[in-house]
């Protein structure tokens, strides 16, 4: 067990330390409007429904303050120990279902089943979602959107 998460924790590192910083930033929010645009309207099978689309001056605007929030050294802090913190529970997981300590060995052929099995547990509903508890706990991460939520304008 202690190899498994040695081995996700390697993993987690080359996606936090790729030669591009905040290269996983595209993986979450389009470079522009017109590429979320386009997207809408490739995922809504040609319905067209103009509501769905917003102005594209004020996404365009909403789209930079998030890529802001996300490519901030801060952000990238709080991803990091929210990850960590994932792997951790992951692997404490695999291992209670294993019958066994985090100490104890078993085959890689035995671990990787259990692996695969986990992961639809990390994109459960986030209301139910156990990881994400986890991750809510942590004093880091409530301090950091307390910050970010206390500096936020209030539009109307």
């Amino acid at each position: 067990m202690i190899e498994l998460h040695e081995m996700m924790m390697q993993i987690l590192n080359l996606f936090m330390g790729s030669d591009a910083p905040n290269s996983w930033l595209a993986c979450l929010i389009p470079d522009t409007a017109s590429q979320y645009r386009q997207l809408v309207a490739m995922s809504s099978n040609g319905f067209d429904d103009s509501t769905m689309l917003m102005d594209v001056s004020k996404l365009e605007e909403l789209m930079a303050e998030t890529r802001a929030v996300l490519s901030s050294s801060d952000f990238a802090h709080i991803m990091e120990i929210s990850l960590r913190r994932v792997v951790d529970g992951l692997v404490e997981d695999i291992s209670m279902q294993m019958g066994g300590s985090p100490h104890s060995g078993f085959p890689l052929a035995k671990l990787l089943p259990r692996v695969a099995q986990s992961s639809p547990s990390l994109l459960e509903e986030p209301s139910n979602n156990k990881f994400i508890h986890r991750i809510k706990s942590l004093p880091e991460v409530e301090l950091f959107f307390t910050l970010l939520y206390a500096n936020t304008v209030q539009v109307s």
